[in-house]
């Protein structure tokens, strides 16, 4: 079931911080580990006052996305649970909830660039991330029923 939220606090936001740290040191294997345990603890009070999509069954968070505005700052699932199609049901509840979706992925993690290409994002800039020094690409979904209603 997906829950669609603003803010989390106790052992969800413990369970969630988790998912995301786990997350990032598994598909992220080409930056430092440090990088993403030192930024824990000033990323979890953010998560925590985020609007989330959160994925989850009997009780456990199995995933979560994180959006800001339209864009996509993040989608993580366990990965005891990952290949279930809990990434595209995230991204699914997303998408109704907005016209467009912007995000950003590093050029190396191409399982994640290939994902979201079959999700309906298209390219739109490459660059360098100023905080890791690694390539990323900027992806953008744009729902089409908006083009026809002229947003």
């Amino acid at each position: 079931m997906i829950i669609h939220t603003h803010g989390l606090s106790g052992p969800q936001l413990d369970e969630v911080t988790n998912i995301w740290l786990t997350a990032n040191l598994e598909a992220h294997w080409f930056i430092n580990g440090n990088y993403w345990r030192n930024y824990y603890a000033e990323v979890k009070p953010q998560i925590g006052d985020s609007e989330l999509f959160l994925y989850e069954e009997a009780n456990v968070i199995q995933g979560f996305l994180g959006i800001e505005d339209n864009y996509i700052a993040g989608l993580f699932v366990d990965k005891r649970y990952r290949g279930q199609g809990i990434g595209r049901e995230l991204i699914a509840a997303a998408k109704r909830t907005r016209d467009e979706l912007t995000l950003s992925v590093y050029e190396k993690n191409q399982a994640a660039y290939q994902f979201y290409l079959k999700q309906g994002f298209i390219e739109t800039s490459r660059g360098i991330d100023p905080v890791t020094n690694e390539r990323a690409i900027n992806m953008a979904w744009r729902d089409s029923a908006s083009k026809r209603r002229g947003s």
